[in-house]
């Protein structure tokens, strides 16, 4: 039986405090950020659609709450999480942080448009909370996104690692190949992308949990 695994809380934060602070690894070997006293690993964000990129399998939403910039990033069938998001948008967004190419982004779970009252609301809880964000320190990524080479040819093995390991919390090797139906290097290779980005973290050799 397999042991039930506690869903990360989705920490209210500023996007500039998600690129500043350092990424620090817990007891597990779970990759998450520390702001203050939080270990984040989700976040709970409000913010302005600021530049949107789609491709067949792959799109991404840059999202500016006044401390930062961070992209968002959705891959296989989450595209429809932003079918109806455009510049000019106020999103609330719910996601894991992930890490590639130095470049720290967000994977959503949700993506849903609000009202510029509850975007007000959310930023005085953030100044309560946080301070006032500085123009000066204000941290942007570049607007010019375009997918990733390692994440294309192994975009189903990764959908499917994904699926699996949320479906069964803690998984093996083995299970990800069966349920991935494809060469195990091939999901090896997906396997390693997520590792990489942390999506996927591994408590202990040869098994994965999402982080």
């Amino acid at each position: 039986m397999v042991e039930q695994f506690k869903r990360h809380t989705a920490y209210k934060v500023w996007i500039g405090g998600i690129h500043k602070n350092p990424i620090v690894r817990d007891e597990n070997g779970s990759s998450k950020i520390s702001i203050g006293s939080l270990q984040v690993a989700r976040v709970n964000l409000i913010g302005g659609v600021i530049d949107a990129f789609k491709s067949e399998n792959y799109g991404s939403l840059l999202v500016d709450d006044g401390s930062g910039t961070i992209r968002l990033k959705v891959w296989g069938e989450d595209l429809g999480l932003f079918e109806d998001k455009q510049v000019g948008d106020l999103v609330l967004v719910v996601g894991r942080v992930g890490e590639f190419n130095e470049e720290r982004y967000v994977r959503p779970e949700i993506v849903r448009k609000i009202s510029t009252d509850w975007a007000l609301l959310r930023r005085l809880e953030l100044v309560q909370k946080f301070g006032a964000p500085k123009k000066e320190e204000k941290v942007e990524v570049s607007v010019k996104d375009q997918p990733q080479k390692e994440v294309e040819p192994s975009l189903a093995a990764r959908e499917a690692i994904l699926n699996t390991i949320e479906k069964l919390e803690e998984v093996d090797e083995a299970k990800l190949v069966e349920a991935c139906a494809m060469p195990r290097e091939k999901v090896m290779v997906a396997l390693n992308d997520l590792l990489k980005e942390g999506e996927v973290f591994s408590p202990k050799k040869g098994l994965y949990r999402l982080v």
